[in-house]
């Protein structure tokens, strides 16, 4: 093995990019590749061809290659005049898929030698495909060892697949990459018609790292509804089903995917009429609640539900034995547990609360801190969640947003207001806006599209009465709020009605917020600078910086603790005692 210093010497462009991959596997302690994979020696630029170009170039020098019966000379000569054309890796299967390939044989031993000896990327995406598309088992290891190098798990496992390697081959290939990159192999194993990929499949953990597309790719593969339907299903399967419908049901600036999943409805049906098969733990309140949750006020309810069958599945998941208590004694195990089963008291009152009158309703809901703990008020109009309704491509607002700075009181001067901006972006997307006015005994909302993009909400009358009772009701109830969030709100609100605290040391914005779900500790952000708090220009760019200040528990009240908060902050710059972490430190 050589030394450390050393090793840059290996990354010449004259080993082949199969043999460095097996040198890095070789000296990791154990043998996993880091995240993303080992990166590709030799920093290349590429020109930015346009597609229609790079493709008719890789066309003419590729389609010579396939034919020729010398592949040792004809992969010696891609890999030489691959690099002159400036086309990225990625671009090359485009015009292979369209070449006609003569002589298959000629092609697939021109395909060995390049995953064999190829030092060039573009060179080696070559040789992947042609042997994904005439290869056989015989190829599989060289293959695998290829897809711990950066830019290449995607082309090896649609390879893997397309000659259809043993299920065992892309489960072991899990254990070789880093925890972040298991997405590609999982959505492979997901579109296997295997039932060792599903038997798999149904015991991977689901949680934060499971996107929602993908838990919808699971519950199909493993074939979820059928399973639940089954008289003989055990707790263990209705609890995977109860975290993938969880994960489905999430708003993630596209249509929620539960929305797509057609067994949605059966898969609810069956999972909570055998929810009273769960044990009462932690871990079924949590996905009990989190379903009720969804079924009162998230995307589930915009589902095509046969009369009344929502409302009976949510009363009888409510009256199930394993949401009969909160278990007790979490300051008997480990602070998650702890703040698990506070984060289960305080929301579980909310799904009860199902008064869905003709107009509005604001339902502020935590979700589980097991994915992440953010906190949405989502908005319904005659009982239908505003945002996964008309916006999918957002997300529902934060309550400090809309409830925090009063946006929704109408007055007689209309005032426009941003519900939701899209994940992607503001001008790809647009936002969900309303304008809101007082109309006598009514309010009216309307949605305006901003610069032409984005939904329209139709016009909405709500009697002004019954309106801002139900604002008032939501801005003073802070029941669902944990103590951290309650300080940090609280400290967020001092600043905003002394703005001469902040003024007075040059700091232009700040925010406040819990430092994480399983924290008690609050951040309060601060930035400064002449290019903070809006898009620098000239000599502004890179002349700002954010700094954090973090305030652990210290075991006061929320309104103790922020007080102490906004004390020293008029009494010392927080320069002094913030530690940098974004923008220019100098």
């Amino acid at each position: 093995m050589s030394a450390r210093e050393e090793r840059p010497a290996l990354r010449s462009r004259t080993i082949s990019l199969h043999d460095y991959a097996l040198f890095r596997r070789g000296i990791e302690p154990d043998g996993r590749a880091p995240a993303y994979g080992y990166p590709v020696p030799g920093d290349r630029l590429r020109s930015a061809l346009r597609f229609r170009e790079a493709t008719r170039l890789l066309a003419q020098l590729l389609g010579p290659a396939v034919d020729d019966p010398d592949p040792v000379g004809a992969a010696a000569t891609l890999d030489r005049r691959l690099p002159q054309l400036g086309v990225r890796p990625d671009l090359v299967h485009h015009p292979l898929a369209r070449l006609p390939l003569t002589n298959e044989s000629a092609a697939l031993a021109l395909g060995r030698q390049l995953v064999r000896t190829a030092s060039d990327p573009t060179a080696l995406g070559a040789g992947i495909h042609l042997v994904g598309r005439l290869g056989g088992s015989e190829d599989v290891p060289q293959l695998t060892t290829l897809a711990l190098l950066q830019g290449f798990l995607r082309p090896v496992v649609t390879a893997l697949s397309a000659l259809r390697c043993d299920t065992e081959v892309l489960i072991r290939l899990m254990d070789l990459l880093d925890p972040q990159d298991h997405g590609v192999v999982i959505d492979a194993l997901a579109s296997r018609e295997d039932p060792a990929a599903r038997r798999w499949l149904l015991n991977l953990p689901v949680g934060p790292g499971t996107s929602s597309s993908r838990a919808r790719h699971i519950a199909l593969a493993v074939r979820l509804a059928g399973l639940l339907q089954d008289e003989s299903v055990d707790a263990f399967v209705l609890a995977q089903g109860g975290r993938l419908l969880t994960r489905m049901a999430l708003e993630t600036g596209s249509p929620a995917e539960v929305l797509g999943y057609g067994p949605a409805i059966a898969v609810y049906e069956a999972l909570v009429r055998r929810a009273d098969r769960l044990p009462p733990t932690l871990d079924h309140h949590a996905i009990l609640l989190s379903l009720a949750l969804d079924l009162s006020s998230g995307a589930s309810v915009l589902l095509d539900w046969p009369p009344g069958l929502r409302e009976e599945l949510l009363e009888r998941l409510l009256g199930t034995p394993a949401w009969a208590a909160v278990p007790d004694g979490g300051h008997r195990h480990r602070d998650q547990y702890r703040y698990r089963a506070d984060w289960i008291r305080r929301m579980r009152r909310e799904p009860f609360d199902r008064t869905t009158p003709n107009g509005l309703r604001i339902h502020v809901v935590e979700h589980d801190p097991e994915i992440g703990g953010h906190v949405e008020a989502r908005i319904l109009l005659d009982g239908r969640p505003l945002v996964p309704c008309l916006f999918p491509a957002g997300r529902s607002p934060s309550p400090e947003h809309v409830l925090g700075q009063d946006l929704l009181r109408a007055t007689p001067e209309e005032r426009t207001v941003t519900l939701s901006t899209a994940e992607c972006d503001e001008g790809c997307c647009g936002t969900l806006s309303v304008t809101v006015r007082r109309d006598g005994d009514h309010v009216v909302w309307h949605g305006p599209r901003q610069n032409g993009i984005g939904p329209q909400l139709p016009e909405h009358r709500f009697d002004a009465a019954a309106y801002h009772a139900e604002v008032d009701r939501a801005r003073a109830d802070d029941t669902w709020c944990r103590p951290a969030r309650i300080t940090a709100r609280l400290i967020q609100a001092g600043l905003g009605e002394r703005p001469g605290l902040l003024a007075r040391w040059g700091i232009l914005q700040s925010w406040c917020r819990p430092a994480g779900p399983y924290e008690d500790t609050v951040e309060v952000d601060f930035w400064y600078g002449p290019g903070a708090g809006r898009d620098p220009v000239g000599d502004e760019a890179g002349q700002w910086v954010r700094l954090t200040w973090r305030l652990p528990d210290d075991g006061r009240r929320p309104g103790e603790r922020a007080a102490a908060a906004l004390e020293r902050i008029a009494a010392a710059d927080p320069k002094t005692y913030s530690r940098v972490t974004d923008g220019n430190a100098e």
